[in-house]
């Protein structure tokens, strides 16, 4: 059997099947309904968010291409949020209203979110 014919549709398939598990139903969850942290109050205490989960909310400034980063501006500050590590991406929603929570953390001395619920205009993607 030539396995290497069967890598590339078994890629698309499983790539596939995260995005359909990606969008969930359009009820908020738990996690989503904590009060937002100002971005503005993150990057000015990173110390005291290192490592905590928290809720952000804002736009979505600009964001990769496929869908795995974004930054949220919330009018206050800018944060990256990273949702690749949590093995899902986000359709290309620039100009949205997003609501993220996930865990701050620190990267080259800037904060930084591993964002691991995501809900756009309604849509919730984990």
């Amino acid at each position: 059997m030539n396995w290497n014919r069967l890598v590339g549709p078994l890629i698309l398939i499983t790539m596939a099947a995260m995005v359909i598990q990606a969008v969930q139903a359009t009820e908020e969850p738990v996690e989503l309904k904590n009060e937002a942290v100002k971005i503005q109050d993150i990057v000015k205490n990173e110390s005291a968010f290192d490592n905590k989960y928290v809720v952000i909310e804002g736009k979505i400034d600009s964001e990769c291409a496929s869908g795995c980063w974004f930054i949220v501006d919330d009018e206050t500050a800018q944060l990256y949020v990273n949702i690749n590590p949590s093995n899902f991406v986000i359709p290309q929603k620039r100009g949205s209203n997003v609501k993220v929570y996930g865990k701050i953390t620190t990267s080259s001395g800037d904060p930084a979110m591993i964002g691991k619920i995501v809900e756009i205009n309604g849509e919730v993607y984990r």
